[in-house]
Order: structure tokens, then C-alpha cells, then sequence
């Protein structure tokens, strides 16, 4: 009796076999496991940043820290004085201050720094004059910064962003409260709206997620550089900003080397977020996309094949549910029909929580566009350096 069961489900899937053929059978379970790998992303990886709670998450360790916020301000910028800098210099905390390193040469400019500066008692100036012969990289003004503040917890940004919040200081100081190394997103800010800016917005959001991703499971590998910060001590033990001597990686290069589970806190709320503004013209945004990029290669493998993996797994499931609509029978065109639309549900739905987190909103709507072109383009975008190699830090 057994005997006769076995041998009709035998017959069953040989019947299989015979009617899809070997190569029909593979290309389905192929499919139907880079589904999953994309199911694990968008509900499981990613859904973690909408239910990570830092305050929930870590313990407090100090009360209300005083922090030194700190600038490195390369050449001159209106912008900077009109907006950025009081945006930093009206936030609702206490005890903080603002540490600017002026890199330049322009005397006027200075001067006008120096009358803000004179107004307000918590902010601090420092120049540093470099030329062609002499160049003072990012990561030596950092230094020179950190030297200048007052305060251990040192958070830092960058000349075209502005805090969305009066409440950013406040809010990653809540980070400091709980850790020693503190991440929290950035999103980039586009003056036109187009086609190429969405897309260029929806790559940035897509490396923020990758990345915020690891850092809420305790393995960080990255932090915008307007919006990050360290413990002066740690900065102190670890010797400061060594990695290969190169003009760029103090924001993912130094921390990967610092930062850890125990002592990095990730903040995520609406009053954490900074606006970093970009370039609408696409060839000069890829190239500092590509520019910043060159540290990439000295990032750890696991971080580069979680990001890797996605792009991937994406792509070869649109060309495998491709081929089954195209060569397979009725049943299975239409099985891999309903498998494209409840993966794009799933990450429509994941994309738009986790967007809303980060501070990025209407993406939804073209989130099409992105989906379904982002690994080529995003191949295309890394797959040539930049023209200009990060300079030598001597």
C-alpha cells in the first residue's frame, strides 16, 4: 500500500518534470529564492530601522552633555552665512557651541565670520590658510576643530547643510547620553525637480537605508559626513584620523575603525535630520558621488555584499521572472506576474515607512522608475572612479 503511494507521487513529479522540463523547474525555484532574498530586505533588514527606538535600545549613561559642534569651512559661501551658520547658532540646547575652522584666504569673508563670531559668545573661530603648494585637508581642519572645542562630545557637519530642527543639538545629544559614537541620517536637497534629481535622490536614499540598516544591528560602516560625532576620549585613544593618510573616510573609514555595537547610538527622529544640499547637474553630482566613493574599496565585505546583495538579487529577479512570462506555459507567466507585483507591494510599502523615517518623502509614486533601472544605474555610477584621486594627507 505504502509502495503504491510512493510510486504515484514519484509519477507525480516526473509528470512535472516531463511537462516543464528540468530547466523550467530550475528557473522557478531560482525566482521564487531571490523573492525571499528580496522579501529578507524589504520586510526583515530594513523593517528594523522603523522599529529601532534608541531610547528603548540603550542604556543612559550622563545627563545633558555639552557638545562642540564643529565646521570645517573650505572657501567662501553666502549661503553659509545667510543660513546655515544661524541655523547652527539657534538651536534650543543649553550648553553647546560652534567651532568653526575657516580654510581660506579672503580677508572680507573672514571678517564677517569674525562679526558673528563676536556676537555670539558660544562659537569659536579658527583660519587656516592654504594655496596650491600647502594644502590643509578636511581631515587636518578636523583636527585642528577638535583641539579648539571646549567640549568632549564632538558632533560635526559640513558647509550646505542645515539641521531641519531647532532641535538637532538637543536630539543628538540624546545619542551622546547613550554612546560614544553617534549616526544619524542626512537627506539631500535638490533645488529642481526632475527625473535625474529624483533618481539621484532615490540613490542616496537607498545607500542611508543600506547603511542605517547595519548601524541599528551594531555594525556601522557609515554616517553622512553633515551629521555624525565621537567622544573626544575615543578620538584621543585611537589616535585620531589615520586611515591611509587620504582626504576623504573620517566619516565611514574612521568610524568602522571606532564604532561598534556597545559604543555607537543611532538617532532617528524628525529633529535628528539634516538637509544637505546637491548640485542638480547630474555629471558633477556623479563625480562627487564617485569622489567620496573612492573609500568604498577599503569598506569591510560583509557591508559590501549587504549592499551588493540587494542591487544583485533585484536585478536577477526581473530577468528570471522575465524569462519564465516569456518561455514558460500559462500557469507559471502568470504565478511570476503575481510574484513581481507582491514583491513591488512589499517594497513600495517598506520603502515609503522607512523614507518617511529617514526624512525623505513622496517617493512613492516613481518609485517604478528607480526600482526597476536602479542596479544598472547604480552599476554605471560605480563602476568608473572618479577623475580626481582624494589627495595625500602629509
Amino acid at each position: 500500500m505504502y509502495a503504491y503511494y510512493y510510486l504515484e507521487e514519484m509519477q507525480f513529479f516526473i509528470d512535472i518534470f516531463e511537462h516543464y522540463s528540468w530547466q523550467g523547474i530550475s528557473l522557478v525555484l531560482l525566482t521564487v529564492t531571490l523573492f525571499a532574498i528580496q522579501f529578507y530586505y524589504y520586510v526583515i533588514a530594513y523593517n528594523r530601522i522603523i522599529s529601532f527606538r534608541l531610547l528603548r535600545e540603550r542604556e543612559k549613561r550622563r545627563d545633558n552633555p555639552p557638545i562642540s559642534v564643529i565646521v570645517p569651512m573650505r572657501g567662501e559661501s553666502e549661503r553659509f552665512l545667510v543660513d546655515e551658520l544661524p541655523a547652527l547658532l539657534h538651536q534650543d540646547y543649553d550648553n553647546y557651541e560652534v567651532v568653526v575652522v575657516y580654510i581660506g584666504g579672503d580677508t572680507d569673508y573672514y571678517d564677517e565670520l569674525q562679526r558673528i563670531r563676536d556676537n555670539h559668545s558660544y562659537m569659536r573661530l579658527t583660519k587656516m590658510g592654504g594655496n596650491e603648494r600647502l594644502y590643509i585637508s578636511t581631515k587636518q581642519a578636523l583636527n585642528v576643530g577638535i583641539k579648539s572645542a571646549q567640549y568632549d562630545c564632538l558632533l560635526f557637519t559640513i558647509p550646505g547643510a542645515t539641521p531641519t530642527s531647532s532641535e538637532w543639538v538637543a536630539t543628538m545629544a540624546k545619542g551622546f547620553e547613550r554612546g560614544s559614537v553617534v549616526i544619524a541620517p542626512a537627506i539631500p536637497n535638490f533645488e529642481h525637480k526632475s527625473l535625474s534629481t529624483y533618481i539621484m535622490r532615490l540613490i542616496e536614499f537607498n545607500m542611508m537605508r543600506n547603511a542605517m540598516a547595519r548601524a541599528v544591528i551594531g555594525k556601522p560602516y557609515y554616517a553622512p559626513r553633515s551629521n555624525y560625532g565621537f567622544d573626544r576620549n575615543l578620538y584621543e585613544r585611537t589616535r585620531g584620523y589615520n586611515h591611509l593618510r587620504i582626504d576623504i573616510g573620517e566619516n565611514d573609514l574612521y568610524l568602522q575603525a571606532i564604532a561598534n555595537a556597545k559604543r555607537t547610538s543611532v538617532v532617528m527622529s524628525r529633529h535628528s535630520i539634516v538637509s544637505e544640499e546637491r548640485i542638480d547637474m547630474v555629471s558633477e553630482w556623479v563625480e562627487q558621488m564617485r569622489y567620496l566613493g573612492n573609500a568604498r574599496r577599503y569598506y569591510p565585505t560583509d557591508a559590501k555584499c549587504f549592499t551588493a546583495r540587494e542591487l544583485g538579487s533585484r536585478a536577477l529577479f526581473f530577468l528570471a521572472a522575465l524569462a519564465i512570462i516569456a518561455i514558460l506555459p500559462l500557469e507559471l507567466k502568470l504565478g511570476a506576474i503575481a510574484l513581481v507585483l507582491l514583491r513591488y507591494i512589499i517594497v513600495v510599502w517598506s520603502s515609503r515607512r522607512v523614507a518617511l523615517k529617514l526624512g525623505e518623502k513622496d517617493i512613492a509614486l516613481k518609485y517604478w522608475i528607480y526600482d526597476l533601472f536602479g542596479p544598472v544605474i547604480e552599476w554605471m555610477l560605480w563602476s568608473r572612479k572618479s577623475r580626481n584621486t582624494p589627495r595625500v594627507w602629509k
